[in-house]
């Protein structure tokens, strides 16, 4: 009986140490995206989701103080009409963090708080998951491996949905594995809950039950879990909707102006893609961005990961759900029926699971430099070859994100030589203007007042709100190619409508799905090609910004 119970104490000690461990490496991984923040330039998307974190907080406010008033039909539109072709959930997270936040902070990271949170919390999962199936190795390579996707961290930081959308996927998953051997149908309940706040988030969430469903075909063709899966759809739609409050009214005219919206109606974001302009780029887009932008060294690990895991006898299938969950929102792109491309954004949901599976290969070749040491007699071989593992599959990109440094929507991987490689293949150099903030400083020193500054069409928001954080002088005018308001709604300034040739400055991020390219018939090239460059921002030989005067 004695040892029994020293058993059990060694148990529990064993599994205190690995939430412990868990917990601090989702409090380094927050505290690193928090010092790295302020170098991260504010993306293209941003400031539509800052605006409606600040309106949702505002009406959630309102229901403290009166919700009589808070739950009318005019009130309830007013406030959540912001943004409200995109669900909420992740929208009222950032918002509530950022109601804290700002008093020690500065509004912009105030409003990135609550994702770089998420990511932590992230990290402390993953760990747990992939040390409880392929040893702690595994574990914190898997969370190194996922914070050394450069595209991944610089998304990281953002007030943006991609991902936290990432995020509830892994999440879901996560929680249908762990509670896979408890046969009470009730943790359907659990589920439904869960992915009904997944697809609050984003609708990349849709896709959850194609994965487990595909899972539970090659796997584990039990009732149970079948039962399971359907009460999870079942309990999803209504927790859906109650956290979506847009939907109060005109409940079924609004849910499918929203299903419309994110199937055939969205507006089109085509993609430049070795060397032309697609839409929808061909089905193999999505297979090489993920070569593409991941680090060489990440793919042979996450490939590795896949041969270990292959058979599924050792983990009970994990590596194929694993598999599954990267691959999905990858053949989702492939099927060419979205009219939105913005390079690796839309697969990012890919990018914790394949993270995993080179944790998982990461410890398959530790696990053999360790039956290396015990044969030889020779324990220093272990931790000599842990190292030179370490800095094989580590060191590459670490380099480059040094130099890099924070523009990482310009990393490409050594698959494809780098930027560089990229560049003379035809793919994007950049994207979501997040290198605006380069330009700033020259044109606040040098601009005179009232001048005109002309940027990507549809990007206005971005400079507008750096006016309004101080970063660029107010007395300058925000040029934009048609009248509109800017979404940051009261106390930010509106574009004003001129012409591209009006303008006194031009900042322009080397985006050639929206600037063009060379052999193109494209005015834009020509307007810039009688203005002089005063400033630019190359990486490899390759220009990412460029101001004009």
């Amino acid at each position: 009986m004695s040892e029994k119970i020293n058993f059990s104490h060694a148990w529990d000690a064993i599994k205190m140490k690995r939430q412990g461990t868990a917990l601090i490496l989702s409090i380094i991984v927050f505290l690193l995206l928090l010092a790295t923040a302020p170098d991260i330039g504010l993306t293209w998307d941003e400031p539509a989701y800052i605006a409606a974190a600040r309106s949702y907080t505002g009406w959630y406010e309102q229901v403290f103080i009166n919700p009589g008033i808070a739950f009318t039909q005019q009130v309830v539109t007013d406030a959540w009409q912001v943004n409200s072709e995109h669900p909420p959930l992740d929208k009222i997270w950032s918002g509530a963090v950022w109601v804290l936040a700002r008093n020690f902070t500065s509004d912009l990271i105030a409003h990135r708080m609550g994702n770089m949170l998420l990511v932590g919390l992230m990290a402390g999962l993953m760990y747990l998951w992939i040390n409880d199936a392929y040893g702690q190795a595994a574990g914190f390579a898997a969370v190194a491996a996922l914070l050394t996707m450069p595209r991944f961290f610089f998304h990281a930081h953002l007030s943006a949905l991609d991902v936290p959308a990432a995020a509830s996927v892994l999440i879901v998953t996560f929680v249908f594995w762990k509670t896979l051997e408890y046969k009470n149908w009730a943790w359907g309940l659990l589920l439904g809950l869960i992915w009904g706040l997944a697809l609050a988030t984003k609708i990349n969430a849709v896709f959850i039950p194609v994965t487990l469903g595909l899972w539970w075909l090659i796997f584990r063709r039990e009732m149970r879990i079948l039962v399971r899966l359907m009460v999870m759809g079942l309990i999803a739609m209504p927790v859906f909707v109650t956290a979506w409050p847009w939907l109060y009214f005109h409940t079924m005219e609004r849910l499918t102006d929203y299903i419309g919206f994110v199937t055939d109606k969205h507006w089109e974001i085509g993609q430049y893609y070795f060397g032309r302009f697609y839409l929808p780029p061909p089905w193999h887009f999505g297979f090489v961005m993920l070569w593409a932008v991941l680090p060489l060294s990440l793919t042979i690990l996450y490939l590795l990961g896949i041969v270990r895991t292959g058979r599924g006898k050792q983990d009970g299938g994990l590596g194929w759900l694993l598999f599954l969950s990267a691959l999905t929102p990858i053949l989702a792109i492939a099927s060419g029926r979205s009219m939105v491309y913005d390079n690796e954004r839309l697969i990012m949901a890919a990018f914790p699971f394949l993270a995993g599976l080179a944790g998982a290969g990461f410890g398959w070749i530790f696990s053999w430099i360790e039956k290396i040491a015990r044969q030889s007699g020779r324990p220093f071989v272990k931790w000599v070859g842990l190292t030179i593992l370490i800095a094989l599959a580590f060191g590459p990109q670490l380099i480059t994100m040094n130099s890099l440094y924070p523009h990482y929507l310009s990393y490409y991987g050594e698959g494809v030589g780098g930027l560089s490689g990229a560049a003379r293949m035809g793919l994007e150099t950049t994207y979501w203007c997040e290198t605006y903030m380069l330009a700033l400083p020259y044109i606040n020193e040098h601009a005179k007042p009232g001048d005109r500054i002309w940027s990507d069409p549809w990007s206005h928001d971005v400079l507008i709100y750096y006016q309004t954080q101080d970063l660029l002088r107010d007395d300058l005018v925000v040029l934009s190619p048609y009248p509109t308001t800017s979404i940051l709604g009261v106390g930010a300034p509106s574009p004003a409508a001129f012409p591209m040739d009006s303008a006194d400055w031009y900042i322009v991020q080397h985006r050639q799905s929206t600037l063009g390219f060379e052999g193109t018939d494209n005015s834009m090239l020509k307007i810039l090609g009688r203005k002089t460059v005063v400033y630019e921002y190359s990486f490899d030989g390759v220009p990412i910004l460029t101001l004009y005067k």
